[in-house]
């Protein structure tokens, strides 16, 4: 294991490039072929919450040109924006195909606003807050050392696990008002 982050460290860029091979390539053409499209319109915008949770967590030496914030980089830049254009498609697909699926404009807007929301603004900044403070709250707090960051990763695991949980209650608790 001591290896392979000895590998990423020597090769700057290697978490941002195993993060494209996975979660930006593998995993949604596996969805795809497993005729599995409504699980890829959601996946997509989950990626932004999964570059920000293992750029904050790898901090300073993981994953440093994945999803800066801000961009002090044309890689940073490149990454950030092209997982954004990612998520921003699935967030149309979404959007689309609900208001199609209603046959109502309102609601394809209402699911959109709600999903870009806890997407990009809500995500980009509460996200890293909640990852810092609950780190600093475990160190503070216990005596517990952790290896690693690995108590960072699942305070953001579990931040994400919340703000889908909370995406989904607004869309299917309020989406419905809005089909008459």
């Amino acid at each position: 294991m001591s290896s392979f982050i000895n590998l990423c460290l020597q090769i700057p860029n290697l978490g941002a490039i195993l993060f494209y091979l996975i979660f930006l390539i593998a995993i949604p053409i596996y969805i795809y072929t497993t005729n599995s499209t409504d699980l890829l319109k959601y996946y997509m915008p989950f990626t932004v919450m999964l570059a920000i949770t293992l750029t904050e967590s790898g901090k300073p030496n993981f994953f440093k040109t994945l999803y800066p914030m801000p961009s002090r980089n044309i890689g940073g830049f490149l990454s950030s924006n092209i997982i954004n254009l990612f998520a921003l498609i699935g967030i149309l697909i979404q959007s689309i195909g609900i208001s199609l699926y209603y046959n109502n404009l309102q609601v394809g807007i209402f699911v959109g606003a709600v999903a870009f929301a806890l997407t990009f603004p809500i995500a980009r900044t509460v996200l890293p807050f909640f990852i810092r403070e609950g780190d600093l709250a475990l160190r503070e707090n216990t005596a517990f050392r952790y290896p690693g960051n690995w108590h960072k990763y699942f305070i953001g695991f579990a931040f994400i696990i919340a703000l889908l949980g909370l995406e989904y209650v607004l869309i299917n608790g309020l989406g419905p008002l809005f089909v008459a």
